[in-house]
C-alpha cells in the first residue's frame, strides 16, 4: 500500500491537478508561508528558526522556496526492510545557480542535536548525488554524475517549470536513484542509512512544487 502523508493525499484529490502545473508564473506559486503543511516539520541545516524557508499546501501538492538549505519530513512517514520512495518535483527557475533537491531516507534524530539521513537529489544540469549526513559532517556516497534521463533546465517561457520523477529503492543489498524510470546511480546498502524516516532535501534558493511523495514496501520476491 502506498502511503501519502494526510497533506499530500488531500491534495492529490483535486481533478485539476495536471492543469494547474502546466503553466503558472513562478512569482505566484512562491506566495506560501512559513507555516509548513499539516504534519510537515522544516530544519534547515543550520538548525534553529526555519523563517528562511517557506512550505504551504497548495494543489496539487505543496510549494516550497528555500534560503538556507533544509529538510522537509512528516516523521510519520517512515521505511524499513525493502522500500520504495517516489516523488514527483517540479522546479521553476533556478537562475544561474545549480543546487541540488530531492528525497532523504534512513532519518535518524532529525529534531536533535546529530541527525542522521542519506539523500538523493538532482540538480538543474542533469546531474544526481547520493550523499550521507551525519551530524554537521556529510560524506558523499555517490558524487554528482551525469545521466540523459535527468531533464536539465533551459530557460524559456516565464512561469514554465521542469518535472523530475525522482524514484530510491531499498532492495536487498542495494540501494538504487531512478529518474523517470531509469537507473541513475546505486551503491551498496551497507554505505547508506536506509531504515528510519523519509522526506525531502532541498539546497539554498530553490523554487518548488512539490505533486508527490510517497513510500511504500516492496513485496517480496
Amino acid at each position: 500500500m502506498t502511503i501519502l502523508a494526510p497533506s499530500v493525499r488531500r491534495a492529490l484529490s483535486s481533478a485539476c491537478a495536471t492543469a494547474f502545473l502546466a503553466f503558472v508564473p513562478a512569482t505566484v506559486l512562491a506566495q506560501a508561508t512559513a507555516v509548513s503543511p499539516a504534519g510537515w516539520t522544516i530544519r534547515p541545516d543550520a538548525g534553529g528558526d526555519h523563517g528562511g524557508v517557506k512550505a504551504a499546501e497548495m494543489k496539487p501538492g505543496f510549494h516550497v522556496t528555500t534560503g538556507p538549505a533544509a529538510i522537509l519530513f512528516d516523521s510519520t512517514m517512515r521505511a524499513r526492510g525493502d522500500w520504495r520512495l517516489e516523488s514527483t518535483i517540479h522546479l521553476f527557475d533556478p537562475g544561474a545557480r545549480a543546487e541540488g533537491f530531492g528525497v532523504f531516507f534512513g532519518g535518524r534524530d532529525l529534531n536533535g542535536a546529530s541527525p542522521q539521513y542519506a539523500y538523493a537529489l538532482v540538480r538543474r544540469d542533469g546531474k544526481a548525488l547520493l550523499k550521507v549526513r551525519e551530524g554537521a559532517t556529510t560524506r558523499t556516497v555517490r558524487d554528482w554524475a551525469t545521466s540523459a534521463a535527468i531533464p536539465v533546465w533551459k530557460p524559456g517561457v516565464p512561469g514554465a517549470s521542469v518535472k523530475y520523477q525522482l524514484v530510491v529503492e531499498a532492495r536487498g543489498d542495494r540501494v538504487s536513484f531512478w529518474i523517470g524510470g531509469t537507473q541513475v546511480l546505486d551503491a551498496p546498502r551497507s554505505e547508506l542509512p536506509t531504515d528510519g524516516v523519509v522526506g525531502l532535501r532541498v539546497n539554498h534558493s530553490l523554487n518548488l512544487h512539490i505533486e508527490k511523495v510517497a513510500v511504500a514496501p516492496l513485496p517480496t520476491r
